[in-house]
Order: C-alpha cells, then structure tokens, then sequence
C-alpha cells in the first residue's frame, strides 16, 4: 500500500460532489498560476516610494523561478515519476493533463517561491497570494496530477533556491541589474505614453 497514492484517491474522490467546489479547484489548477504573474505586473508597475525595493524583488523571483525550473527539469530527467492518474484508473483526470513526469510540483514551487520573496519584505497582498499558493497546490492534488510528496519536494526547491538567491553576492549582483531594468521599463512605458 502507498499512502501517498492512497491520499491523493481521497481527495481525488472529493471530485464530482459538489460541482461550484469541481468548477473552482478546476479553474484554480488550470489558470492560478496567471494570478502571480499578473501581482508581479502590479508589482513592478506600481507608483511608490518602496518601487526600488520591489522591482528588485521582481527581479529575483524572476530569475528565481528560472533556476528552480531549471533545477526541475533535471530532477524530471532523472527520475521520471508517473502521474497518479496514470498509477490508478480510479484518480480522475479531469483536467485532461498529459501523462509526463510528476516530482516535483512546477505550480507548487513557483508559487511558493513568490510567495517566500513577497513575505520576506511584507509586500501588500503577500498573505493572499501565499493562501493562493496553497489552494493551488492543493488543487493539484484534487485534480489527480501530483503527490504530496511531490508538493513537498517543489517546497523544497523553491526554500532552496529562495535561500540561493539571497545571499549577500547574489544580492549585490541583482542590485545593478535591477537598477538598469527599471530605468529601461520606466523608458518603455513613456515611449509608449509618447513622451
């Protein structure tokens, strides 16, 4: 018996109960990860005296999530973990999700990733994006697609490169960096405004 395969058919089996519940953990599971991009937007874009502080943190998430996926994808290589609705036909799919490897959670990892940066600094909303980060991994699990344990090893990437990309180097590195992105996207925004 595989209690982790036997806790993803319980809450897989919540599916198809109650249908507004079906509807939402299906729209969350296909399209949540949409609302982190849209905050970082926000995020970047917003007037504010705290402006600097938060397009360097864009900035690290950015490149954060870009190491984590990288850091993904060879772990995916290595050990190709089969879905749970492929190790169980009674796991419903309903998101019709293809079949590639499980471990670990890219949604998970990304969404707690960003959630690890905006609570470190205290970013407004950083309390509802971090129970959104929650509820799509949960939704993971309800839409059959991913163990607990592979929320658990996206956790652990993101805590890992989250603990990378604050390091007093990396840091020192972004600062530049970040300061010369926000002068181009501050000089895009008012070509485009035409002035």
């Amino acid at each position: 018996m595989n209690p982790d395969l036997e806790l993803v058919k319980k809450i897989n089996g919540l599916a198809g109960k109650v249908r507004p519940f079906d509807l939402a953990m299906d729209f969350v599971t296909r399209y949540g990860h949409w609302a982190f991009v849209i905050y970082g937007l926000l995020l970047w874009f917003t007037p504010g005296k705290d402006r600097e502080e938060r397009r360097r943190s864009c900035l690290l998430i950015f490149f954060g999530v870009l190491l984590a996926s990288a850091i993904s994808f060879i772990i995916g290589k290595i050990w190709k973990r089969p879905r749970p609705f492929t190790k169980d036909s009674s796991i419903w799919n309903f998101t019709g999700h293809k079949a590639n490897s499980s471990f670990p959670s890219n949604h998970t990892m990304n969404s707690a990733l960003i959630a690890m940066e905006l609570l470190q600094y205290r970013f407004k909303g950083c309390f509802l994006m971090t129970l959104l980060s929650a509820v799509l991994a949960f939704s993971r699990i309800f839409a059959g697609m991913h163990y607990p344990t592979d929320l658990l090893g996206g956790l652990t990437v993101a805590g890992l490169v989250h603990f990378i990309m604050h390091c007093p180097k990396v840091v020192r590195f972004f600062n530049p960096l970040s300061l010369i992105a926000s002068v181009a996207s501050d000089f895009i925004v008012l070509r485009i405004r035409g002035r």
